[in-house]
């Protein structure tokens, strides 16, 4: 945690994948978290496994509309104000190019890269009041080298989330507002919905896990992170290098 007192982590994408088991670790470092999401059930099921259920909310919310964004910030601001922000959600096309249509591009977008913005602008109006705060955004290896797969949009949306995190530091940075991102490499997920599958894919170091890339999540929220503000710390066992 930042150090403010009476603070909320809000975690976006919570229902599944590296969302959920963030939101599950600030839980269980003892932090009051409001866990959002669209897919209801999963954040039902979030909640029911967390042992003190007093600590977490839930908030079903499309992240691309603003509406949704703001009004999930108006709880937020209720419970004390957000002092850390983990911008988790995310969705994926595997598509060639030129199979892309209109509407694969404008969702893939709309969610990793305008709900990223619209999130990060809502939190750091309540942490510029509140003196200070942490933005961890989780962008991608592929926001850095091309996928080996076919999927332009995330890459592309990716990309952009690594270039908003540093815009977004170098301007909050007097506040006290530090903006850091992620960016993993394959790990187990469900980002195409479908069950978790360990990735075909070699790494210098194995294959990671969901839990490897949350570690680095919680250290940039955190104080011993304190005088980092701009990065996107790559975690992907070695998988740039390749």
């Amino acid at each position: 945690m930042t150090g403010n007192s009476g603070g909320v982590v809000v975690v976006t994408g919570a229902a599944s994948g590296i969302g959920r088991a963030t939101a599950v670790a600030f839980h269980r470092q003892g932090a009051t978290v409001v866990a959002t999401d669209v897919n209801r059930d999963g954040l039902a099921g979030l909640c029911s496994e967390l042992d003190d259920r007093a600590r977490c909310a839930t908030a079903v919310a499309d992240i691309a509309s603003g509406p949704d964004v703001v009004s999930l910030f108006s709880q937020v601001e209720r419970m004390g104000g957000c002092e850390v922000l983990v911008n988790a959600a995310g969705i994926g096309v595997s598509l060639p190019l030129i199979d892309h249509a209109d509407e694969d591009w404008d969702r893939v977008l709309d969610i990793n890269t305008r709900g990223t913005f619209l999130c990060l602008r809502e939190a750091a109006r309540q942490m510029t009041e509140r003196g200070g705060g942490a933005i961890v955004n989780v962008a991608s290896v592929v926001g850095i080298y091309p996928s080996p797969i076919p999927e332009i949009a995330y890459d592309t949306s990716k990309g952009a989330v690594i270039q908003m995190t540093r815009s977004a530091a170098r301007e909050l940075a007097p506040h006290g507002v530090r903006v850091n991102g992620v960016a993993p490499g394959p790990v187990p997920t469900n980002l195409y919905g479908t069950p978790p599958e360990q990735p075909e894919v070699p790494m210098p170091l194995g294959h990671g896990t969901v839990d490897d890339v949350v570690n680095a999540i919680l250290f940039l929220a955190s104080g011993k992170a304190r005088w980092i503000t701009g990065q996107t710390l790559v975690v992907d066992g070695g998988w740039l290098l390749r």
